[in-house]
């Protein structure tokens, strides 16, 4: 008799833990050993100093040092009726973890039902007197304690009324069609969580479809079933439907290994019975878990939008956010990402660590761990870390921020607790991403509008000045810098055309004193200018970091007399609001540059009204320069291609810091181009665009440009003096090209792909296709 008695210890010397000890010293098969809380204020304590104390004959220890339990020698249950942080932080001890642990409402269960169960060796009248017992008590419980510790009684009275060794309880999810674990016993927790069944496949989706009851003996049969019973050593089983006013919410399911054992009629009856009383249970709780899930949300979500409506920069306010995150969902720590469109990037913004440094300095790009992952896919991701300490579960998150179609930014977390992430937590966080996203759209369109209106007020303000303004060197002095200092690019530069002249001249620079800076940008500035006095409109170029290092943005808008082009402002290197990074001009930017020029146009026409003017400026020297005479036969080719459905490439090559050269320039650029010709064929196009870069069409194929690469590596290679200024960083060689028809289809989309250059690899040989 003595092995059958169980040594428990209460946590908790309050009136919740005190309300158990009737029932339990009534058992006579359980021993309370020690009465345990941390609080010296707790009401046994003050009753012990007023003279009320236990009765010595219970032999109850009582302590104020929780420490004192993991003495007690082989304890089989520890009943926690605090349920506090704390306390359950100090159940995860490794000296627990075969211990069985109860709460005040399990131990209510479990003790009531004994009590009220009859001895007299008769398991119907058994079973019938449990399930009367049962309901009495549920009845009187509060569902407002944890629902999963009341399944997890339900599970444990299915199993030993039954003698079932193992069990589970699986509800539906409509929306996926599945079936999934609620709870189990004899299964791993990291197998539990993975665990979907369709509903109509195997036993248990079979009995979720139809609604009937299944006692099954031996191994499941394959034909009747689309997943025979997977474990062989399964003698019995036995599934039951979970059914709530004619809706099938799930299934509990207990087998035995046992080959003496076998359920009968009476079991399935009983558990069918039991099932019953587990649907009500549950339908009630998730009644009230959805209610109180629901006032979460909303409560939070005012919160949220209170936060977000506030006048705080957006990060404070994020961060505000973070940390009530914190405050719900146990063990999380939480990241809060933005994403900005221009530069393509997720931008941490707010924390819930408080001592957290370098708010908006890390950056994330597509394809960077978890969160850089969501910038291409936007789906969620959760990853379980199997490696667990002790009891401590690890799941980290990412949840892209989704409004309007467009990424606005990812929630990101790491949950450390012995819970892991529960499925109510893991929706509430879903939900409250989808809100918190919607409100970053709202602020987030709000601040760029106001932003824009700021800056179209600054234009207008400088416009106005510079209407008023008489002085020709100090108008195109403002006409450069002030659109720089507005749209936050390094800097600018003006030109004018000449009165008399073909030529548009340097009028004004802003930002290009470094001599790097200026050697990068001259070239891609004249090759810009020129294709914006072909289209007369506004070009916006971007360039990654390997082909240009210094310049990594252009903007270039013609300025128009009369219709007739006067000049040419280019702005370079766009940088953030808020950080350091470059990035490309937006259309915003554009538009705000197009308002400016109307300014700076009405300016220059009131002051520099003797400019002369063209009229069709098609006809000047400007369309006959090199870039235009390239365009002219490329579009000739194209025609011609088009007809014969034949392929061409078009491809650009500069030679940064060529006009530099202090070697034998006249000697090398005749190497280099007499070697490109003998790798090309007589019909192949050469043509020099400016002082450093070269234009090629290839027709009829599509695998020349490997022979130009290679030709141009072969002459590097045999120029000590050039092969030096490229290993001092004096030069580069920088290409691009563009395949017709499959990158483009006219000479506008082919020249700005092929002008999109990535540095030349001279180490790399060029002897296959490309």
């Amino acid at each position: 008799m003595a092995n059958t008695i169980k040594n428990i210890a209460i946590i908790g010397a309050n009136k919740e833990g005190l309300k158990l000890l009737p029932t339990l010293v009534s058992d006579k098969k359980s021993r309370v050993c020690l009465i345990a809380d941390s609080n010296r204020d707790a009401m046994l304590f003050k009753l012990n100093e007023l003279g009320y104390r236990l009765s010595r004959s219970l032999d109850v220890r009582i302590t104020s040092d929780l420490n004192e339990i993991k003495k007690i020698p082989k304890l089989d249950i520890i009943i926690n009726a605090l349920q506090d942080p704390a306390t359950e932080k100090f159940l995860e001890s490794p000296e627990f973890r075969d211990i069985e642990k109860l709460g005040p409402l399990s131990t209510r269960l479990i003790w009531g039902v004994r009590a009220a169960a009859p001895t007299t060796g008769d398991r119907s009248h058994e079973q019938t007197t449990l399930l009367t017992s049962l309901r009495e008590i549920v009845d009187a419980v509060r569902l407002t304690i944890d629902r999963k510790e009341l399944l997890s009684v339900i599970l444990k009275l299915a199993t030993e009324s039954t003698r079932a060794e193992r069990g589970s309880i699986m509800l539906s999810f409509a929306d996926e069609g599945m079936l999934r674990v609620e709870i189990a016993k004899g299964m791993d927790e990291e197998v539990i969580r993975k665990i979907r069944v369709p509903i109509g496949e195997g036993i248990s989706g079979k009995v979720a479809k139809d609604g009937k009851p299944l006692l099954i003996s031996g191994k499941a049969n394959g034909e009747n079933f689309a997943r025979p019973m997977e474990r062989s050593d399964v003698k019995s089983a036995m599934c039951v439907p979970l059914i709530v006013n004619g809706e099938i919410i799930g299934v509990i399911n207990v087998s035995s290994s046992e080959s003496t054992h076998v359920f009968t009629n009476d079991d399935l009856n009983f558990l069918t019975s039991l099932a019953g009383l587990a649907a009500e249970v549950i339908h009630r709780s998730n009644e009230y878990e959805k209610l109180r899930v629901n006032a979460a949300k909303f409560s939070f979500w005012k919160e949220v939008d209170s936060i977000m409506s506030a006048s705080a920069p957006v990060d404070k306010r994020l961060n505000t956010v973070a940390r009530k995150l914190v405050e719900i969902v146990p063990g999380l720590t939480c990241f809060i990402y933005v994403f900005d469109e221009d530069r393509m990037r997720l931008f941490l913004k707010a924390s819930s660590i408080r001592d957290s440094k370098g708010l908006g300095l890390l950056s994330i790009r597509a394809g960077e761990g978890m969160e850089g992952n969501s910038i291409d896919t936007m789906r969620d991701l959760f990853l379980v870390d199997r490696a667990e300490e002790g009891n401590i579960k690890r799941v980290y998150l990412t949840l892209p921020m989704i409004s309007h179609g467009t990424l606005v930014g990812t929630l990101n977390g790491q949950v450390v607790s012995s819970q892991g992430l529960s499925k109510y937590h893991e929706s509430f966080l879903k939900e409250i991403r989808t809100l918190l996203a919607e409100s970053l759209y709202k602020h987030r369109q709000s601040e760029k509008e106001t932003l824009r209106s700021r800056k179209m007020f600054a234009v207008d303000e400088a416009g106005l000045e510079m209407i008023t303004m008489k002085d020709p060197k100090r108008l195109v002095t403002i006409i450069a810098t002030t659109p720089a200092a507005i749209l936050g690019a390094e800097g600018a530069l003006l030109r004018i055309k000449q009165a008399g002249s073909k030529r548009f001249a340097t009028a004004a620079t802003f930002g290009l004193d470094d001599k790097n800076i200026r050697e990068y940008f001259l070239p891609i500035e004249k090759e810009t200018v020129m294709e914006v006095l072909r289209k007369k409109e506004t070009v916006v170029r971007e360039f990654s970091e390997e082909a240009s290092p210094y310049i990594r943005s252009v903007l270039s808008r013609p300025l128009l007399v009369n219709d007739a082009l006067v000049g040419v402002l280019s702005l370079f290197n766009k940088t953030g609001e808020a950080s350091v990074y470059p990035c490309g001009f937006s259309r915003t930017d554009s538009d705000i540059l197009a308002r400016f020029s109307v300014y700076a146009e009405k300016s220059l026409a009131n002051t520099i009204g003797s400019i002369p003017v063209e009229e069709k400026p098609e006809k000047t020297g400007v369309s006959q320069s090199p870039l235009s005479l390239f365009e002219q036969r490329v579009e000739q080719e194209l025609n011609r291609a088009r007809r014969f459905d034949k392929n061409l490439v078009l491809a650009t090559v500069r030679i940064a810091g060529l006009k530099d050269f202090t070697g034998d320039r006249a000697g090398l650029e005749a190497r280099l181009i007499s070697n490109i010709r003998k790798k090309t064929r007589n019909f192949d196009v050469v043509v020099r665009l400016n002082e450093e870069t070269f234009g090629f069409l290839f027709l009829d194929t599509n695998e020349k440009i490997v022979r130009l690469l290679g030709s141009i590596t072969e002459v590097v290679a045999n120029d000590a003096s050039f092969h030096k200024a490229l290993a001092e960083g004096k030069s580069d060689i920088l290409y691009g090209y563009a395949v017709f028809p499959r990158e483009g289809d006219s000479f506008a989309e082919l020249f700005s792909k092929a002008s999109n250059r990535a540095k030349l690899d001279l180490d790399k040989t060029y002897d296959t296709e490309f």
